[in-house]
């Protein structure tokens, strides 16, 4: 079987491939393995939605594919019709593209599915991915701002997400680059300016709560015990609330 997916929907040896998940252990460990995981479950491999998906691994690397036609897969992920999944760790969240379910679908409509439902441990702010945050049910977002000219970013990532890795389904990682036009309105509601970044802030999307964290070193045990804080109470709420939702 692991053969007949190789060629049948992806025929040129030198086109990207997505991951053959020829089982339920090997199917655990890709999603596993990655902030956003797409998977092509398929029960018919002669529908049009093959070649879709195909056009969408070989034109769109920034995510991590997986492709299957195992009963035991199907079964164990109660597919019963061609789907594309996208399992997500930033708040252990899956969605289901039922392709019966979706009319006229194509490879540009399978593109906005995945690129609205984006969430990485870390996601980067911006017009497509914000509707995803904002649909997030996760409410706490932990605001990272940054600016273009930020030095030791990389740095930072890295402990960001070694913290959200232990947040996940309680606080939503957020990276906000405040150098983009579209993101200057929300740095203007902390009232931020270029010389306050790197800023590391929390909030609290249903409450409107915010806290900002003290300026020093940004570690992720550090940034993991300013979010158990806001969690439990503990930290000083500023008396000053947003009005305005990410």
């Amino acid at each position: 079987m692991q053969s007949l997916i190789s060629t049948t929907i992806f025929p040129l040896a030198s086109e990207r491939r997505a991951v053959v998940l020829p089982d339920v252990p090997s199917a655990r460990v890709f999603i596993d393995s990655t902030d956003l995981a797409v998977v092509g479950f398929f029960v018919d491999l002669e529908k049009p939605e093959v070649e879709y998906f195909n056009a969408l691994v070989k034109n769109h690397p920034e995510w991590d594919y997986g492709t299957t036609t195992s009963e035991d897969v199907l079964k164990h992920y109660k597919i019963k019709s061609n789907t594309i999944t996208i399992f997500r760790q930033a708040d252990n969240f899956r969605d289901d593209l039922v392709v019966e379910e979706t009319p006229e679908l194509n490879t540009a409509k399978l593109y906005r599915f995945l690129t609205i439902n984006e969430l990485r441990l870390v996601t980067e702010y911006n017009p497509m991915t914000s509707i995803g945050i904002i649909a997030c049910k996760v409410h706490i977002h932990l605001l990272f701002f940054t600016h273009k000219d930020v030095e030791g970013e990389e740095g930072i990532m890295k402990e960001l997400r070694e913290a959200a890795k232990e947040l996940r389904g309680q606080v939503l990682f957020v990276k906000m680059d405040v150098s983009m036009k579209s993101n200057q309105k929300t740095a203007a509601l902390f009232k931020l300016k270029k010389s306050d970044l790197p800023l590391i802030s929390i909030y609290d999307t249903e409450s409107n709560r915010k806290q900002i964290m003290e300026s020093g070193e940004i570690t992720a045990q550090g940034v993991k015990k300013f979010c158990l804080d806001f969690l439990s109470g503990e930290a000083v709420e500023e008396a000053e609330s947003l009005k305005t939702e990410l």
